[in-house]
């Protein structure tokens, strides 16, 4: 597992984390500004590829809700 993938595994200021069973979902956190959820799921989106892929999911027009990651294995 990628280091990028491990630390969004992790949780973060901006972000929380739910496990599903092919991987786990991004979720914003109820506090966070929204610009800053949008931001990182533009960098999930750009690190997809090698270790993971990322399923994003829209609020609105402008606007991510939550976004799905399925880790790939080897």
């Amino acid at each position: 597992m990628g280091v990028f993938l491990q630390s969004l595994r992790d949780g973060g200021p901006s972000h929380a984390v739910e496990k599903s069973d092919e991987g786990f979902v991004v979720k914003p956190r109820r506090r966070t500004d929204r610009a800053a959820f949008n931001a990182l799921a533009r960098e999930v989106m750009e690190h997809s590829g090698d270790d993971y892929v990322a399923l994003p999911r829209y609020d609105g027009p402008a606007n991510y809700d939550r976004i799905f990651i399925i880790p790939l294995d080897g």
